[in-house]
């Protein structure tokens, strides 16, 4: 699975990417996943989603997302940097790990979902 099916978006604080969203690879459309290069207070991460998320709800029955913010405490490197990567080829370490919530353990390689799929 391709990270680009899971319909990523950046997330962007003063104009400047810090970190993306995506579709959970193992729940669905409604669940939603994040990963950061510093996570933002989580006070500060719900503004965000909302502006990568300009169409509104998430289906036509009116369910919002519902968004598995990452362990605050973690820090993700994005291979050659967040500003020049690109959702078809990223590369992002370590795991993301979701499982905390019942979601996705895996890797981010080479634009790839790796593992726990």
């Amino acid at each position: 699975m391709r990270l680009v099916d899971l319909d990523p978006r950046w997330l962007m604080k003063d104009g400047a990417r810090i970190g993306f969203v995506f579709r959970s690879p193992t729940l669905g459309d409604d669940m939603w996943m994040t990963c950061f290069e510093a996570p933002p207070p989580l006070r500060e991460l719900w503004p965000m989603v909302k502006d990568a998320f300009p169409e509104g709800p998430a289906n036509e029955k009116g369910f919002t997302r519902s968004i598995q913010p990452m362990n605050q405490a973690q820090r993700w490197q994005i291979a050659g940097g967040i500003d020049a990567a690109s959702f078809e080829t990223m590369t992002v370490t370590p795991s993301l790990d979701g499982s905390p919530g019942g979601n996705w353990h895996g890797f981010i390689t080479n634009g790839q979902i790796v593992g726990g799929i």
